[in-house]
């Protein structure tokens, strides 16, 4: 044992008087101690984040009163927000970085800002848009846990659509508020479109008004199921052309994602759950296989997302 010890130091002093070795654990060092502090840039945004959304609901709960109470839905709200952020902090993370360090934190300062934003406008779309008629913070105060799971996927969604538009190989502000927004806008379309033309003998809004959690939960995948064809339509675009030629390429894409989403859609409506149909189950408020189909449909649209890159 004592010679295997020896053997051990022999090789850690060889390693260490090896420049090239040396250098490469400098580097591996000097390159955790980045991310180390990325991390902290990231819980600075995560803080920010969280004081934005107790400031938006003052007037209505507090926020840190309703959590410690274990109101679900707030809980809902909070952990979308937050993990949306993440997730469009890691699609800036992976952007093209610079030769400086400075300057990488200062863009990482200006896009995470933007991703801030980016969360809290997610939750002006889903009140206005996604569920008209709801006043989404009363609900939330008054723990509608339905609303909860949609602004959820809601916000998810908005970081997914983010860790693509938020920095790209183009960059740019512009291209970056470009994408977002319609990506967004489509998001938002997409959902409505299936509540008034495909589900039309269902009205799923007053549905989630009335706290029915399984048509939560349904809007709430489809919602990150449309998001990530989305992503994938902003990741698959051209970086070099010109911004009217990237937003047509994007629909483009866009629509061809869609059309093969949908049409997977109804085949796992139809064949994923065969003892009843949607309306069924969202009637009746199933939880567990309206969770099924739309972890299906999740899963689905991941697979269908790298098809279009």
């Amino acid at each position: 044992m004592v010679q295997a010890l020896l053997v051990e130091a022999e090789a850690l002093l060889a390693a260490a008087s090896n420049p090239i070795i040396l250098k490469g654990n400098i580097m591996n060092i000097e390159q955790y101690g980045i991310y180390i502090l990325y991390a902290f840039v990231y819980l600075a945004f995560m803080l920010s984040l969280k004081y934005a959304l107790n400031f938006m609901a003052a007037k209505h709960y507090n926020a840190d009163e309703e959590l410690a109470g274990g109101n679900l839905a707030a809980g809902l709200r909070r952990t979308g927000a937050q993990f949306g952020l993440a997730i469009a902090f890691m699609g800036l993370l992976s952007g093209a970085n610079s030769e400086s360090l400075v300057e990488d934190l200062m863009t990482t300062g200006m896009y995470g800002a933007l991703a801030v934003v980016f969360m809290l406008s997610s939750l002006v779309f889903t009140d206005r848009l996604v569920t008209p008629g709801i006043n989404n913070t009363n609900a939330i105060k008054n723990n509608n846990v339905a609303v909860g799971i949609v602004e959820f996927g809601m916000l998810v969604g908005t970081g997914i659509i983010a860790h693509s538009s938020i920095v790209g190989e183009g960059g740019g502000i512009l291209s970056s508020l470009s994408y977002f927004i319609a990506g967004q806008i489509t998001l938002v379309a997409l959902v409505l479109f299936y509540e008034k033309a495909i589900l039309r003998d269902f009205n799923i809004i007053e549905s989630i008004s009335n706290g029915n959690v399984s048509s939560g939960i349904y809007i709430g995948g489809k919602l990150i199921a449309y998001a990530l064809i989305l992503k994938s339509a902003i990741a698959g675009n051209s970086s070099d052309a010109t911004l009217s030629y990237m937003m047509s390429e994007y629909l483009l894409l866009a629509v061809t994602g869609m059309l093969f989403l949908y049409v997977f859609e109804y085949l796992i409506d139809l064949l994923i759950i065969t003892s009843s149909n949607v309306k069924e189950i969202l009637l009746e408020d199933r939880m567990v296989p309206a969770l099924q189909l739309s972890g299906a449909k999740i899963g689905m649209a991941m697979i269908l997302s790298n098809a279009i890159l």
